[in-house]
């Protein structure tokens, strides 16, 4: 995708700080969310789209999936439960064919403005994973 490039080079992923995660059930509207965000002032650096299972790979770090090191790396606050679980249901989401969707977003405006654009679009689960807190802004 032309305008959502944060997780092209990665391998895997950890644990998004500052970060606002979406489920997208229609994938073809991932590109409309993209086109919005791009329009309200986030670089494609600032977004990233998931899809498929090379990309559900990705995730396998973030919630433990994978060997030792993966385990260790979701231990942190909150022993990483909570964030764990909600990176397992991206994961899964991914795997059954939805996109997720990620924007950075450093600041309260930052975090509502993406999140009012992944609502409006019809956007699920959209969680916000700081540094200290996992909130989730839409169920």
């Amino acid at each position: 995708m032309e305008k959502a490039s944060k997780f092209d080079d990665r391998e895997s992923l950890t644990i998004p700080v500052d970060h606002i995660l979406a489920i997208v059930m229609d994938s073809e509207e991932v590109t409309g969310m993209v086109k919005n965000l791009n329009d309200n002032g986030f670089s494609p650096k600032d977004i990233g789209v998931l899809t498929g299972m090379d990309d559900a790979a990705k995730l396998d770090a973030a919630c433990g999936e994978k060997g030792f090191f993966a385990k260790l790396a979701t231990v942190g606050l909150d022993m990483g439960d909570r964030d764990t679980d909600y990176i397992k249901r991206y994961r899964k989401a991914v795997l059954n064919g939805r996109a997720v969707i990620a924007v950075a977003a450093k600041g309260d405006d930052a975090r509502e403005s993406a999140r009012q654009i992944l609502k409006v679009r019809g956007a699920r689960f959209i969680t916000f994973f700081g540094r200290f807190v996992t909130q989730v802004l839409e169920a």
